[in-house]
């Protein structure tokens, strides 16, 4: 698998060209907190910016996660394989973008995804930066029961706006992109567990320390009443 990195120029140059809709960054800023916990959430790491998708790195990774596979504990092979990921820093929320993107486009289902999305992320991590990654997951991403972007999510969630966040409501939020079968009323033990998950991860990237981790992780999980058209849960 890690001699189809070599081939990412032509991959990427074919992807372009397949592309029907070129990515461009959101212009409007995401809250500070709100952001670091997203980059958590896209396995950003200690990483200051995007680190270019190449050859090289694409390989490592290919190759990481080809070793963690060998790991016979489910638990440890989950844990390798975020290590892997954080190889290219954040890459995670460049394929959720692309992916988005190309659902929106009606390509999601042909032979073209695997060059598009190739292409959109090396565009990504070549010339964008780590706030217009997050700007754009914060603006475009789906939290959760398809709530679409930030704004409306802090919203639904907890009446605040993404600016007036706590820590652990900020990684809620965070919790939810990408997982649009979540239903945070529903299902609130799942959603403690991603908070954690996003917490951890912020702890590790130096941006909390472990009091607040430890304090943002006890705290109730404190949603808002569900919208006037949610579902009953079922039991």
């Amino acid at each position: 698998m890690a001699g189809f990195a070599f081939f990412l120029p032509a991959i990427t140059a074919v992807g372009t060209f397949l592309s029907p809709t070129p990515l461009t960054p959101a212009t409007a800023h995401v809250a500070p907190l709100l952001g670091d916990a997203i980059w958590a959430r896209a396995l950003g790491g200690r990483a200051t910016e995007l680190r270019p998708v190449d050859p090289l790195s694409l390989a490592r990774m290919v190759t990481c996660h080809a070793l963690a596979e060998r790991s016979a504990d489910r638990a440890d092979r989950l844990l390798q394989h975020d290590e892997c990921m954080k190889l290219i820093p954040a890459i995670q929320g460049a394929a959720y973008l692309s992916s988005a993107q190309m659902r929106s486009d009606g390509v999601w289902q042909t032979p073209r995804v695997p060059f598009i999305q190739v292409a959109a992320m090396t565009r990504i991590t070549g010339t964008w930066t780590r706030a217009q990654l997050l700007d754009s997951l914060a603006e475009r991403g789906e939290f959760g029961m398809a709530l679409r972007g930030a704004d409306q999510a802090s919203q639904a969630l907890f009446r605040r706006a993404p600016a007036e966040l706590t820590l652990p409501q900020a990684a809620v939020v965070a919790a939810l992109l990408g997982n649009i079968r979540i239903d945070p009323w529903c299902t609130a033990a799942r959603v403690i567990e991603l908070r954690r998950q996003v917490l951890e991860r912020m702890r590790d990237n130096l941006v909390i320390d472990d009091s607040a981790m430890q304090a943002a992780n006890a705290s109730a999980l404190g949603l808002a009443d569900p919208p006037p058209q949610h579902k009953p849960c079922r039991d």
